[in-house]
């Protein structure tokens, strides 16, 4: 992996245009998912569904193909590498994998291994991970790094996918990473920076179709793309040295705090991880105040109040990374523990 910190140094007029044509694609893509194929994609409610009326789902596949088009133009203009363009667009066959999930409901056994496969062969493509990657707290074989990574991707986009429950909270997750991660970047990696606009952009066209009441949900399409993509972006930041991963960990905290809380939580009343369930901290908050916006609206606060400015803080002093996201995000479990994240019985 190239260690190109800045390629382009502006955020030009063309990519302002390209960016808009992103936003078209994912706004016709919903529209399409809405109107046209509905029906193919329908999600039916159940017992762990927090909606009561069959909504389409997808629509994550609308901001996938949107965003894949956008990086290939940023190529195409120079704002990014070929290496960074080939691990971004890795993410497209992760949406493509989810959406055949919405349709099909396809089993773990074959998501899992394509998902591994993936994220394999973008740290293939990255190469061999840099020594500060644990803030000098440990040191490691590259090889055992890049399998640590590998499965830090494929837990990412799977717990941003258990996240993906209720209406608009997803969207406003990704929408809140990628604006944080473009303030980050805008001095050091415009290119990147582009990337993150241009995805919080898309977000905003399919958060008007998701604000409560969602007449489209995100679906394993976009769940899954989101957080590989968010990723995969944080990774290529770390390896060309222009933003840590420590940080891309807190702007995700709130979410990798309430998913691993109730996994742990679960695993040890000796559930299945890949039995359904509906526990999280979110989903139990939902519930006990009967509303969705309330509860994305709540976390969208923790996100600005409590981790930015610990973000902030691992971006002005990266050797302490390790440090600050377990302070950020150990609270945040703490928190998940005494609102019920994990059981059954609330």
């Amino acid at each position: 992996m190239e260690k190109h910190v800045i390629v382009s140094d502006q955020l030009t007029p063309m990519v302002i245009i390209w960016m808009i044509a992103a936003m078209v694609i994912t706004w016709v893509g919903c529209v399409l998912l809405v109107t046209r194929w509905r029906q193919r994609v329908i999600d039916l409610p159940n017992a762990r569904s927090a909606h009561s009326l069959a909504t389409p789902r997808g629509g994550g596949m609308a901001i996938a193909l949107a965003m894949a088009f956008y990086t290939c133009t940023l190529y195409w203009t120079g704002a990014l590498t070929l290496a960074q363009t080939v691990v971004l667009l890795s993410a497209l066959p992760v949406a493509v994998v989810g959406f055949l999930d919405d349709i099909s409901s396809l089993p773990v056994r074959y998501r899992l291994p394509v998902h591994i496969l993936i994220a394999s062969l973008s740290l293939w493509v990255l190469g061999p991970v840099p020594e500060a990657f644990f803030s000098g707290w440990l040191m490691l074989p590259a090889i055992i790094q890049g399998a640590i990574l590998v499965v830090a991707l494929v837990w990412l986009l799977n717990l941003y996918n258990f996240m993906d429950g209720i209406d608009g909270l997803a969207a406003m997750q990704c929408l809140f990473v990628s604006l944080s991660g473009a303030f980050f970047l805008k001095d050091t990696m415009p290119g990147l920076m582009s990337i993150c606009l241009g995805l919080a952009a898309c977000q905003l066209c399919f958060l008007y179709w998701n604000w409560t009441p969602a007449r489209l949900f995100m679906g394993d399409a976009g769940s899954t793309f989101c957080g590989y993509f968010l990723g995969v972006i944080g990774l290529l930041s770390h390896y060309a040295m222009g933003l840590s991963v420590w940080v891309w960990v807190l702007l995700m905290g709130s979410f990798i705090a309430d998913t691993t809380f109730t996994l742990v939580r679960r695993l040890l009343a000796g559930h299945s991880i890949t039995e359904g369930h509906a526990t999280h901290a979110y989903q139990q908050l939902s519930r006990k105040s009967d509303s969705h916006i309330k509860v994305a609206l709540l976390v969208m606060a923790v996100n600005i109040i409590w981790l930015f400015p610990i973000a902030w803080l691992a971006v002005i002093q990266p050797e302490n990374g390790v440090f600050l996201a377990f302070s950020g995000i150990v609270p945040l479990m703490i928190l998940a523990a005494w609102l019920g994240a994990g059981r059954t019985n609330n």
